[in-house]
């Protein structure tokens, strides 16, 4: 028994599983994860090392080397990146793609504890942070009350709120961010100090040596054990006032007579704003396979059940990453649904019968819902990337059953067969070349299943889907539409047929003379074949040409209506000045019409994971975001608006560098920008000089826009060189000045308030804090009971150096980075390298352009060995097919008549090649040569029955014309909705479709013309082989 007829006998199998089909697809939409993107960037962890007080330079020298030498030495590690800056160490470990992140994680912990010897012995311990491109929070809130002063409602977010969001199901951490943290300050008087011979370390020791409570032992009397108990901890003020710093017989010396104790807050490093309204901010981070829409339904919900019990509180949205993916999803699902009415109406005017179309388009919400079931079986989701997949699938899966509908009804109309024997015998007979096309277009997308890295991540997902579709259109194409072409069978539509025929008469009038002036062609193309060749070459070699000029990026941009604008004012800048110079940035978006929203980030918390768009943190740094109206509500693009924005920002004061960018302004998550030029070696100003000289050289290059630096040579130091033998003489040692330096300005934190994380910190008061004067004046203590200044011991001078240190692979950096607009990433890129090529470096000095042109070469050479290794599957699978080493390549002729197609589609479109085009490329290398096929095999068949090879080729023409037609217009209007970006976010792959419409187009064209042509050069060669070679061998 065929397989066709076993499954139209056995119907009630057929709908069995068409009901689970569509129950489990039903089951999948609403049940996959739904994201915006899959997580590209390859494991990674940030190892986050304090150092107060420390300089950017002694930060690198005496933390940042000595850790990032020995993580050198992991395996697996792919870069190891440090910077350094005032105070902080912030190293980056970037493993290779593949890497089992928890793994690595715990050998840079085990890494850090083996070097831990070799750091300051004072230095806290490091913070190991696991990066992923889902630690962005999924959602932020705004925290603020009119009854409330910031501290407490910040006491509040992390004494309660954060609680109960972290036990909302999917949430992994909740992150507090902003205000002022509540401290216990002691300003110490330093004349009183003097005067009392009282120095900053007595009061700290004191204060440590009293604020204790523990275990004293036990004590057994009265025939019981008693526990010992010291209980003297601080519990208010008033307790630090009256702890005794010295007792003599006739005074007592207590903390109040030298010092200011104060209950405030510690001098914030960091603050928050909404709309330009002082806030908290809750950073809402969901687990790793999460999904985002429905953790930040939940964390909605409970926020609701939250201003119930804190009414007094404000809590306003700032940021939602699940409102652009809801926007993308509801857009994308409307284009697949055009989609589907608009190739079943392509379908409809070409077969005029409504059975037929009926039969086929019920082919493809089974096979769409399938392919969902197959997603949810195989653990996929449902994102920008998978969804494109879906749409692009819909007019290849459909070509299938669109041959077998046609077949069957070939045989019904042209043989008098009755239904079944029609649907038996037609199925049959169309079987292995629909097998072979569905297989060649399978064989390209294999490929990018066995790709590592970037494009792998982003890509695989892509061709599983369409991989997955495919294979769900194959198996309905082959059991449910033969079952229901019979069980159709007699049911006539006539009136709407009527009325269909009517609408589709110019439509068919204009397909009709098409084919006739396609035969009138290819009559003439085979009588002068030579010059259809050569018109042919012409045709492939404008293509190559064209494509050529287009230009190239590694993905395109997206208008998500989200951007964002970094900020850094001058090195040593205070939070109140940068608060200052950002909200002139806000005053500018408050007049900007389609900017809806906005928040900004001032500064920086030492527990928190956020880092800088340099990789450093700071008080001289801002982040705002602000979202957009969608682009469908506004006239300019993001990228207008963000150009806009940069020459009003730059005309700011106090701005040192800033970055105006969208959301995915790069494809590579881990690229820190568009334009990366970096240069490498050992002396700090040379390596400056020579950035300004790369800033000025590639300045006026036309699309390079918002050049900056990755540091600067202005961080404010004082520098303090001390007499060691005046400082020997008085018993003092380097480390003692540096630590009573420390202790004066800084502060030493002494101790904590009982049952509460309050910091009690002791230092000078502001006022003795304030210049230069005031640290040359700060009193030292010698061991020999001695006060002097500082000044006595050492010079000091007011200096400059680089605000961060930057290292790669234990190289000193600095990068030139910047963005592109208007024109093609690599003409930008052209015109850079052109110039940087005349500039001079010294000897021990390298320059080397990376950020996305290193991207791109990395993906051009996976995709071309993609394409490479699909070609070569393609020609196997029709070696197999057609048992024959020459017709395989008569049929892949087709392939390289796409780039013509390809070419003009992107010019009208205005895009560049992108590796989305080089995956549509490869995709196309599959699916058209399934005309190909069929045109071979109708020409083969007719030759074996008699026909001369002119009748076969004429006949074969003319009877797959229209199914031709039909399967590449379907193609055409399934890509339609993605290359016409209907949808939010189909920026990203509209190019694909583009190039898979142009391709289509020019194959279709071309085919029914140069593939009969080819194929008499090959009948030709195979009957010269024939004549020259005595044994037997292999025949076309």
């Amino acid at each position: 028994m065929k397989w066709t007829e076993f499954f139209i006998r056995q119907r009630h199998t057929v709908f069995a599983l068409i009901i689970a089909i569509v129950l489990c697809g039903f089951f999948a939409k609403q049940n996959l994860e739904i994201s915006l993107f899959p997580d590209t960037a390859p494991p990674q962890v940030n190892v986050v090392t304090p150092y107060p007080g420390a300089a950017a330079e002694d930060v690198s020298r005496d933390v940042a080397q000595p850790i990032e030498e020995e993580f050198a030495t992991l395996e697996g590690v792919a870069s190891v990146k440090s910077t350094a800056q005032s105070g902080l160490s912030i190293i980056n470990v970037q493993f290779e793609y593949g890497t089992d992140l928890d793994i690595g994680a715990v050998e840079v912990q085990n890494a850090i504890s083996r070097i831990a010897r070799e750091l300051p012995p004072e230095l806290p311990d490091s913070r190991v942070l696991k990066f992923s491109t889902s630690d962005r929070p999924v959602i932020t809130y705004g925290l603020s009350g009119d009854e409330l002063g910031l501290s407490e409602v910040r006491s509040l977010a992390e004494n309660e709120l954060k609680t109960r969001l972290q036990l909302v199901e999917g949430v992994a951490a909740v992150d507090v961010f902003g205000g002022h943290q509540r401290q216990m300050n002691i300003y110490l008087d330093r004349e009183r100090l003097e005067a009392t011979a009282i120095t900053p370390e007595q009061v700290v020791g004191a204060i440590k040596k009293q604020n204790l409570s523990g275990s004293a032992g036990s004590v057994e009397f009265a025939a019981k054990e008693h526990t010992i108990r010291i209980a003297e901890e601080y519990s208010q003020a008033r307790s630090i006032e009256n702890t005794i710093l010295t007792a003599g017989k006739n005074e007592v010396i207590r903390v109040k007579d030298v010092a200011r104790v104060q209950d405030g807050a510690q001098e914030p490093d960091s603050a928050y704003r909404v709309n330009g309204r002082d806030a908290i901010a809750l950073y809402i981070i969901k687990k790793d396979g999460s999904n985002t829409v429905s953790v930040v339904d939940a964390v909605k919900s409970e926020v609701k059940e939250m201003k119930k019990t804190f009414p007094y509180l404000e809590f306003t949205v700032a940021d939602d990453d699940s409102a652009f993916t809801r926007r993308v999803v509801s857009g994308m699902t409307a284009s697949i649904g055009f989609a589907l009415i608009l190739t079943a109406l392509i379908i409809l005017f070409f077969i005029i019968s409504v059975t037929r179309s009926l039969v086929v388009a019920l082919s493809m919400p089974l096979t769409f819902l399938s392919t969902l079931g197959l997603m949810q079986f195989f653990g996929k989701e449902l994102n920008l990337i998978t969804m494109s997949a879906l749409i692009l699938s819909i007019g290849i899966v459909v070509d299938n059953s669109i041959v077998v509908v046609e077949n069957i009804s070939r045989h019904r109309d042209e043989h008098g067969k009755d239904y079944y024997r029609a649907a038996v015998d037609g199925t049959s007979e169309i079987m292995l070349p629909v097998l072979a096309g569905s297989l060649t277009t399978v064989v390209v997308l294999m490929p990018l299943l066995f790709v590592e890295g970037f494009v792998g991540l982003t890509f695989g997902p892509l061709s599983e889907t369409l991989i997955m579709a495919i294979t769900a259109s194959l198996f309905v194409s082959l059991t449910v539409i033969p079952l229901f072409t019979v069980l159709l069978k007699g049911r006539t539509w006539r009136a709407t047929e009527r009325a269909v025929k009517l609408a589709a008469v110019p439509f068919n009038r204009i397909v009709d003379l098409l084919k006739n002036f396609y035969l009138r062609i290819l009559e003439t193309a085979l009588k002068r074949r030579a010059i259809t060749m050569g018109l042919t070459l012409i045709i492939l070699f404008i293509g190559v040409r064209l494509l050529a000029a287009l230009g190239m990026e590694v993905l395109p941009k997206m208008d998500a209506g989200t951007f964002f604008v970094s900020l850094q004012t001058p090195p040593g800048t205070s939070l109140q000045e940068t608060a200052i110079t950002a909200g002139k940035i806000e005053s500018i978006l408050n007049k900007e019409p389609h900017v809806v929203s906005y928040n900004t980030r001032l500064g920086y918390e030492m527990d928190s994971s956020y880092l800088g768009e340099s990789g450093a943190m700071g008080t001289n740094q801002a982040f705002i975001s602000a979202t957009l109206t969608s682009r469908k509500e506004r006239q300019e693009s993001i990228w207008e608006i963000e150009e806009r924005l940069r020459g009003q920002i730059a005309r700011i004061p106090g701005v040192e560098n800033f970055i105006v960018k969208e959301t995915g302004s790069t494809a590579v998550s881990t690229t820190a920008a568009p334009i990366d030029i970096q240069i490498t070696g050992g002396d700090p100003k040379i390596l400056n000089h020579l950035a300004d000289q790369v800033v000025a050289n590639i300045g006026d290059v036309p699309g390079a826009v918002n050049l900056y630096k990755s540091w600067l040579l202005n961080s404010p130091e004082i520098k303090i060189d001390i007499d060691e033998e005046r400082a020997m003489q008085l018993g003092l040692t380097p480390a003692d000045i540096m630590q009573q330096v420390f202790t004066g300005m800084e502060g030493a934190a002494a101790s904590e308030l009982k049952n509460e994380d309050v910091n009690i910190k002791v230092r000078y008061r502001e006022e003795h804090r304030q210049s230069l004067e005031d640290l040359r004046q700060l009193r030292l203590s010698s061991p020999l009971g001695v006060q002097v200044p500082l000044k006595q011991v050492a010079k000091l001078e007011s200096s400059s150096g680089p605000d961060l240190v930057t290292r790669e692979d234990m190289q000193r950096t600095i990068d030139v980075l910047g963005y592109t607009y208007s024109r093609p990433f690599s003409h930008v890129m052209d015109d850079i390298t052109h110039n940087l090529n005349k500039l001079p470096l010294p000897e021990g000095y390298n320059l080397e352009i990376v950020g996305e042109q290193s991207d791109l070469k990395a993906s051009q050479k996976d995709l071309f060995f993609s394409l490479m290794v699909a070609v070569i599957g393609v020609y196997l699978v029709l070696m197999l097919q057609f048992k024959s080493f020459l017709h395989p390549f008569t049929i892949m002729t087709s392939i390289p008549l796409v780039l013509a197609g390809v070419a003009l589609a992107l010019l009208f479109a205005g895009k560049s090649i992108s590796m989305a085009v080089l995956l549509g490329l490869i995709l196309l290398a599959g699916t058209v040569v399934n005309n190909s096929i069929l045109l071979i095999d109708y020409i083969i068949n007719g030759v074996k029955e008699g026909l001369s090879r002119k009748q076969a080729i004429v006949e074969a023409v003319s009877a797959r014309y229209r199914p031709i037609m039909m399967t590449a217009l379907s193609d055409v209007a399934g890509m339609l909705p993605l290359a016409l970006e209907l949808s939010l976010g189909s920026e990203r792959f509209s190019p694909l479709a583009t190039a898979v419409i142009g391709g289509i187009l020019a194959s279709t064209l071309l085919t029914m013309v140069a593939i009969p042509v080819v194929y008499t050069f090959f009948a030709d060669l195979s009957g010269i082989i024939k004549r020259f070679v005595s044994r037997s061998g292999p025949t076309i």
